[in-house]
């Protein structure tokens, strides 16, 4: 670890609030663990009909990428596979109780955050709360896919963990994987904020010098809209660098896999019986046009993160809820229509001591190809930043 690494991450302690809004709640879910069961396998369907798929998308024509909501800029670098992260080392999967079913309603492939509260404060919480935490063990798990997917790395390697320097949570995210990721490889991992990344001759590189490998806390889209992106995507190309999460991770994000997934399915077409079944069960129905059936859907960005510029509709088209107001870079995007369900809902108590009624939405991170990290958030109809961060545990 570079000298200095652990009191810069000790100076960004675990948000509480989120720009003065409570966030975390004091008290932890009990689940049972047929619950914790079920989640990890619903994530362990869902990820091998993504993991079939990812091919398919891979060899899109360009139009298809567009379709998906690719940067053009990011053609090349998207149909990339590295062969020791896969199509994507770490993601998070937001489910939605339907009864006894957990429904995909989507997959955060690219940059999925939520993993300090999933693998470092779950595990506090719920101890706190006399539970037992259903994700010991599952940092070092995580540490090892890092290590897995890193070797070999040259004498003197140099890896950035890159995020903003601008919000509390990007920062915290990225201290904790810098500290992991030097735990358990012999290299230079450094934190590296995003505007201080330059491509020079060829080479990624910070203040320090060059750059073998990225972590990317900071989309594979906004890369592609920055000044130097198509420079940086050209050094992956050259293999000058290499992007973990990989690029071809964007595929996977894009909602309008999802469509494209269910479109398949209702068409008979690509997937094996058991893949159907996983489908049938564990996806929601999701459309790139609304349908005229009556009934209500939500209408997402296809590349929309946080909640901004999601909507629930009515049968009629009209909008009954909505995440955090849009911003034009989600308006110009196309959008994807999912069967609305409504999630269970749960009174809880705020840190403030206030309480009030949240719908769930249960995440479960996949490492490595495997079912790793479970959690929850509370929130309204649509989960966005304002929503809070449940712990849960298990008797």
């Amino acid at each position: 670890m570079p000298e200095g690494s652990a009191a810069a991450a000790d100076a960004v302690a675990f948000w509480e609030s989120y720009q003065g809004h409570p966030y975390a709640l004091p008290d932890a879910v009990v689940l049972g663990a047929e619950d914790v069961h079920a989640i990890r396998a619903a994530a362990r369907d869902a990820w091998s009909v993504y993991a079939r798929v990812a091919r398919l998308l891979r060899a899109l024509p360009d139009d298809g990428l567009e379709a998906l909501g690719i940067p053009a800029a990011a053609y090349d670098v998207v149909r990339l596979r590295d062969e020791r992260a896969g199509e994507t080392l770490v993601a998070r999967f937001d489910f939605l109780r339907d009864g006894d079913t957990y429904r995909v309603v989507e997959l955060n492939a690219e940059t999925p955050f939520f993993m300090v509260e999933s693998f470092v404060e779950n595990g506090r919480r719920a101890r706190a709360c006399g539970l037992r935490d259903p994700n010991d063990g599952e940092r070092e798990l995580l540490a090892g896919a890092f290590a897995a997917a890193l070797q070999p790395l040259r004498a003197g390697a140099r890896i950035g963990v890159v995020a903003t320097n601008v919000y509390r949570e990007d920062i915290g995210t990225a201290y904790m994987l810098r500290d992991l990721i030097a735990s358990v490889v012999d290299a230079d991992v450094v934190f590296v904020p995003v505007h201080e990344l330059a491509v020079v001759d060829g080479e990624v590189c910070d203040a320090d010098g060059r750059l073998d490998v990225l972590y990317r806390c900071y989309a594979l889209e906004h890369f592609a809209a920055d000044r130097d992106g198509g420079a940086l995507f050209d050094a992956v190309a050259r293999g000058a660098c290499r992007l973990l999460n990989p690029p071809s991770a964007l595929l996977l994000q894009s909602k309008a896999t999802q469509a494209l997934i269910w479109g398949l399915y209702e068409q008979g077409e690509f997937f094996d019986e058991r893949e159907r079944d996983a489908v049938r069960r564990v996806f929601l129905p999701t459309y790139l046009d609304r349908p005229e059936d009556g009934a209500s859907y939500v209408r997402k960005p296809v590349l929309g993160r946080e909640g901004i510029g999601v909507a629930v509709l009515d049968a009629a088209g009209a909008e009954i809820a909505r995440g955090e107001r849009t911003i034009r870079v989600y308006d110009a995007q196309p959008a994807v229509f999912q069967r609305y369900v409504r999630a269970p809902r749960r009174r809880v108590r705020r840190s403030d001591g206030l309480e009030i009624d949240g719908e769930e939405l249960t995440t479960c991170f996949v490492v490595g190809g495997r079912p790793s990290a479970v959690g929850m958030r509370l929130g309204g109809a649509v989960i966005d930043a304002w929503s809070y961060f449940a712990p849960v545990g298990v008797r």
